[in-house]
């Protein structure tokens, strides 16, 4: 056993110490290089090891290199490949690299190791390299992206093992939906209900993913900016409302320097920006965006009490991003806001936990402008079907349609 198989053997050792929950996603097979992404410590690594002890205990060919370890981050591409096919010198071999900031020069060396067409890579790192608006230019169309976001509900319910057959059951359910929207769905915020490691979540992310990377020098004001576009999520907002915001606190701060704090918040995945749906481009980029979390624990820090209303909101649009939907908000002609409507697989969606009766005939209008038969109004705990004319309306309950499982 060679130098590569005994750190991969290592790495895949402790998986044994690791409680783990089974994730939804799925790693594509192929000769683009799979670029794992999404924000820190969302299990990134976790899931490239399961997957490549899964790989070997299938009787294929895997290493996981991680360039944490020193005796690799200096080496170069060439090497790497010969010390590969020392391991296995024949046949597919499906190549994990891991922590790929540390490894000078990484986009030209993966681009290399993929050209040469002896491996499946895939790679992961730091949020703050790998990031959507970075990798097109960097990989040059050898790629295919995969976002890996904190536990969904769906996973975090199956590992607790609940089940939905008797009252007793859906009251449990909807108590660990409670608990659910509190804590959110990073590993070890969710494992140990914990406010501390919250903190040092965000903490994180915040000075390394974006004080630190983009050489932010007033720390002051971007914090409070931070603090404002987080606790205005679920809300639509103007980069000018943000910023009268701000100096209505004493905080001066321009317009420019409030977009680029809110794209740096976007690129380290802390926050997604969602547009009005329309066709034209010059209206979608003139009207007010909708903010969301990467995960509803995030609000825990500078939201109490719980707003249920907006938390659900945030999960009904991190479940639609999940499903593979980009969503949009929509506005009827009668100058109605609906929550969520999607463009390539048209859907329509609205939340309302409470008096989902006021919501019906507006997701109907929304259905009927944009030729939909049907549409969705996601509540607390009601169940039921509804007709508008010849569009069906179907009410839900949160917790059941987020446990729906999807393709």
């Amino acid at each position: 056993m060679g130098f590569l198989r005994e750190i991969t053997e290592e790495y895949l050792g402790a998986l044994r110490y690791v409680k783990e929950v089974p994730r939804d996603v799925e790693l594509p097979v192929g000769r683009d290089i799979v670029a794992l992404v999404g924000p820190r410590r969302a299990g990134k690594t976790f899931l490239m090891l399961k997957y490549a002890k899964n790989l070997l205990d299938s009787g294929k060919q895997a290493l996981y290199v991680s360039f944490d370890e020193f005796q690799v981050r200096g080496i170069d591409a060439r090497k790497l490949a010969e010390m590969a096919r020392e391991e296995y010198p024949s046949g597919e071999v499906y190549l994990f690299l891991d922590e790929v900031q540390e490894w000078e020069g990484w986009d030209g060396k993966l681009r290399w190791l993929h050209d040469v067409k002896d491996f499946f890579l895939y790679v992961t790192g730091s949020s703050s390299v790998l990031q959507s608006s970075e990798i097109p230019s960097r990989l040059r169309g050898r790629y295919v992206s995969v976002l890996l976001l904190p536990f969904s509900f769906r996973e975090v319910s199956r590992q607790e093992k609940v089940d939905v057959v008797t009252f007793r059951e859906r009251g449990a359910i909807r108590a660990l939906l409670n608990d659910y929207m509190t804590w959110g769905g990073f590993p070890e915020v969710w494992m140990y209900r914990s406010r501390e490691k919250l903190v040092s979540l965000l903490e994180t992310m915040f000075y390394r993913d974006v004080m630190e990377r983009h050489r932010v020098r007033d720390t002051a004001v971007f914090l409070e900016v931070a603090r404002l576009v987080i606790s205005s999520y679920s809300c639509p907002v103007t980069w000018h409302s943000v910023r009268r915001s701000l100096r209505s606190s004493g905080v001066s701060v321009d317009v420019k320097t409030v977009m680029s704090y809110v794209e740096y918040m976007r690129q380290a995945y802390l926050v997604f920006l969602v547009k009005r749906f329309t066709y034209s481009d010059r209206e979608a980029l003139a009207a007010p965006k909708k903010i969301y979390l990467v995960d509803p624990g995030i609000a825990t820090l500078l939201e109490k009490p719980m707003d249920k209303g907006r938390r659900a909101e945030n999960l009904v649009f991190l479940e639609l991003v999940r499903r593979g939907y980009e969503p949009y908000y929509y506005v009827t002609r009668s100058g109605k806001e609906v929550d969520f409507v999607t463009k390539k697989e048209k859907i329509v969606v609205e939340v309302a936990l409470e008096d989902w009766e006021k919501h019906v005939g507006k997701v109907a209008e929304a259905a009927r402008e944009l030729g939909l038969n049907e549409a969705t109004i996601v509540t607390w705990d009601a169940e039921g079907e509804e007709k508008v004319g010849n569009r069906r309306i179907i009410i839900v309950p949160l917790w059941k349609w987020l446990l729906q499982e999807t393709s």
